[in-house]
């Protein structure tokens, strides 16, 4: 098995769980699109991008391709996720408003907004993913070294 799938998955799976128990706590109703959507703290992107980054650079050293690799598109995905997916996420709040306006009448399901982050949710979800790397890798290493 690829412990860094393994922790990359792990970390996706953490982050969306932050959020739901998130939600509960505050008294919001938790819902599928709580569970598994975009936006919101911690950024379960950036804690799957940077898992599978810093996996690769423990594996194959933090010099390596691999590890570039996993950096670049950890830069891809964070880029978006902080520059274009919030954009969206604003025109769809700015969109709503005007469908609310022009048409108040007719049924209307409401573009979703919360697409993207803010920094300090990337940052956190980043962080969250290393620190799952570490611990998978660790749980790995023990499992196979009692062997």
């Amino acid at each position: 098995m690829n412990w860094i799938i393994v922790s990359a998955a792990m970390a996706w799976l953490t982050a969306q769980l932050i959020k739901v128990l998130t939600c509960w706590i505050r008294g919001r109703r938790v819902t599928v699109r709580v569970a598994v959507g975009t936006g919101g703290m911690p950024s379960s992107h950036s804690a799957f991008v940077c898992a599978t980054a810093f996996g690769c650079g423990i594996v194959r050293g933090f010099a390596s391709v691999e590890f570039a690799l996993g950096v670049a598109l950890s830069a891809v995905v964070i880029y978006d996720a902080l520059g274009v997916r919030w954009e969206a996420g604003r025109h769809a709040a700015a969109i709503n408003h005007i469908t609310e306006k022009l048409e108040p009448d007719k049924p209307y399901v409401p573009l979703e907004t919360s697409l993207g982050h803010r920094p300090i949710e990337v940052i956190c979800g980043g962080l969250l993913g290393i620190l799952m790397a570490l611990l998978i890798q660790g749980a790995f290493a023990h499992r196979f070294l009692q062997l």
